[in-house]
């Protein structure tokens, strides 16, 4: 019952608002047959301006005021981690050493296997998997990568893997594990291609294929990394047991492409830090920057948003930094605490991982922030030409951000967590300070969202068919300073959208470059250009996107877990690019 209860609180606290806008508003309440039933107080028992004002009316006078102060309150939160980024990613991509090249990639190059002799459930390549020695006086780091996949088109999973190829230590340091699903059709054949091609480029590379139908386990990308994550603890037991694992497992979706100087700041990161490495998570901005001049504009707004609300909690001194489908942290502590979850609650694999890692080390996990963005594709759609093509893409995002929002059954899983903690702990993790700034960071993403629209929609119409006359002195303030807030807001908004320009500009061009080193054309690049239409249309649509890819998602998921938890994991479509030249 509790576990029911904890993951429809999201549920529950809509349920509340709107008991409580009827209760404050609905003529119900000025009816004779309610009175008869419930007499009317006499109203609140302060005095001031809140005479007059029933107890529902007040609260919804304090919470409407809080909820777009928060609102306000992120946007100045984005465009300070936004300045701060700009001056941070510029810093990063300077410390590159100029003496280490980026090793150009043949695309043609490969070696025949016979994968008919490969199983299903461990498949074994040439190079073993050992801890590469380097010319530092600090052992190197070995990343281990997951690199989770299901029905994704070969020429995706390619192209990521000649860009992670082309980085100057991969064949020294980088381990790859192809997550794959066993369900799907040509998988061995798939991954047989793909340790082919690239096997030489890599220290090793090595497919996992999580089974179906177990019990407790749902299909997608955090059953995948939990069957991977096992297989990378089993090749370094050994080093595990002895406490010498220099391992760093990065976890990364299909499309997306990772510059070597995410690598290199982790590094220097983790030895900067060596007496909080074993607790210490690695998160990364993520940016949009392959397709989105092709995207429909409200996809392009709708993964814009997506992008600020991880990056609005990577700001100078933050408490705590939220992953977005991109990050890294020690094998050991994957290890510690045993490693990713695959059951239902798991389905935002990124910020579940970062929760249970919280609880397990009792409040002390280290979240640090890498300056280099990962670069992300938009959605896609092949289906059609023009607006059907539009359409399909727009359905297909709404797919994406509704298995977004699913994530909100963390709330769930941290309220059960906070709860173990205030029964079974002496000192309570509830009580600190920074367990309240994470209990907000997961009220703005999985409540506020749906609280936002609704007291907006709300406000809009009520205070139009209502008299300004009749409204209480108290409420018509509320309602002039929250409309006053919705412009600051917006006004900020599209402050942080020209910040974003600046360093979209920034990253970019880096990557640019590092194809053309490396011989990889084919990755795609989406110049942003402020002046042009596609790009000013953004700044007037981001609140219509804002509302159907993430109010009405976060309502459909929320109200869906009343009655499951489980949610079927389909795989968004990514563009396929052709060679073109880079514009340096």
């Amino acid at each position: 019952m509790l576990v029911w209860l904890s993951r429809c609180l999201p549920g529950f606290s809509i349920i509340a608002l709107t008991a409580m806008l009827i209760f404050a508003f609905s003529d119900l309440l000025k009816s004779a047959l309610w009175k008869s039933l419930f007499p009317p107080s006499e109203g609140t028992p302060w005095e001031g301006p809140w005479k007059g004002l029933g107890i529902a009316q007040s609260v919804f006078v304090v919470y409407n005021i809080f909820v777009h102060t928060q609102m306000f309150a992120f946007t100045l939160r984005l465009g300070w981690s936004f300045t701060n980024m700009i001056k941070q990613t510029r810093h990063a991509i300077q410390r590159r050493p100029s003496d280490v090249p980026i090793a150009p990639i043949d695309h043609r190059d490969s070696v025949d296997t016979d994968y008919s002799l490969w199983s299903s459930s461990d498949i074994s390549v040439a190079k073993p998997v050992t801890v590469a020695q380097g010319k530092f006086r600090t052992p190197e780091l070995v990343h281990a990568i997951i690199l989770p996949n299901y029905c994704e088109d070969l020429h995706t999973l390619e192209t990521t893997l000649r860009v992670l190829a082309s980085h100057p230590r991969a064949k020294t340091q980088y381990e790859i594990y192809l997550a794959m699903e066993q369900k799907e059709e040509n998988s061995i054949i798939k991954a047989t291609q793909l340790v082919s091609t690239f096997g030489k480029y890599f220290l090793a590379i090595q497919p996992t294929f999580h089974p179906s139908g177990v019990q407790g386990e749902i299909a997608g990308k955090s059953s995948n990394v939990a069957f991977a994550a096992r297989k990378i603890v089993e090749a370094h037991r050994l080093a595990l047991r002895s406490e010498s694992c220099n391992v760093m497992v990065t976890v990364m979706d299909a499309d997306t492409h990772l510059s070597r100087d995410y690598f290199t700041e982790i590094r220097r990161l983790h030895y900067h830090n060596i007496t909080e490495a074993d607790h210490s998570i690695y998160c990364c901005p993520i940016i949009f920057d392959r397709n989105s001049n092709e995207s429909p504009i409200l996809v392009r707004c709708a993964d814009l948003l997506w992008s600020f609300a991880g990056l609005s909690t990577m700001y100078p001194y933050t408490v705590i930094a939220i992953p977005t489908s991109v990050y890294s942290l020690p094998l050991s502590l994957a290890e510690k605490v045993g490693g990713w979850d695959s059951d239902p609650t798991a389905i935002g694999e990124d910020l579940h991982m970062l929760l249970k890692c919280y609880f397990e080390t009792a409040g002390h996990l280290v979240s640090r922030v890498v300056y280099i963005p990962a670069s992300q594709c938009n959605v896609s759609s092949d289906n059609g030409r023009g607006w059907r093509r539009n359409v399909d893409t727009c359905v297909a995002r709404y797919c994406q951000a509704l298995r977004h929002m699913w994530g909100a059954l963390d709330s769930g899983f941290t309220a059960r967590r906070t709860i173990g903690y205030l029964r079974f702990h002496q000192r309570c993790l509830f009580l600190r300070p920074r367990h309240f700034a994470l209990l907000h960071l997961l009220w703005e993403a999985h409540f506020m969202p749906c609280h936002l629209t609704i007291l907006m929609l709300f406000s809009v119409i009520y205070t139009l068919w209502t008299p300004a006359a009749s409204l209480h002195p108290t409420l018509a303030w509320a309602f002039s300073f929250t409309n006053t807030l919705r412009t600051l807001s917006f006004v900020g908004m599209n402050i942080s959208l020209i910040l974003y320009e600046r360093w979209h500009a920034i990253c970019l061009n880096s990557r640019v470059q590092d194809m053309h080193e490396a011989n990889i054309s084919d990755t795609g690049f989406s110049h942003r250009v402020w002046y042009r239409p596609q790009h000013l249309f953004e700044r007037l649509c981001f609140p219509i996107s804002g509302t159907l890819y993430g109010a009405v998602p976060t309502i459909h998921a929320v109200f869906s877990h009343f009655w499951t938890d489980r949610l079927v994991y389909r795989v968004s479509k990514k563009p396929t690019f052709v060679l073109e030249e880079l514009g340096l």
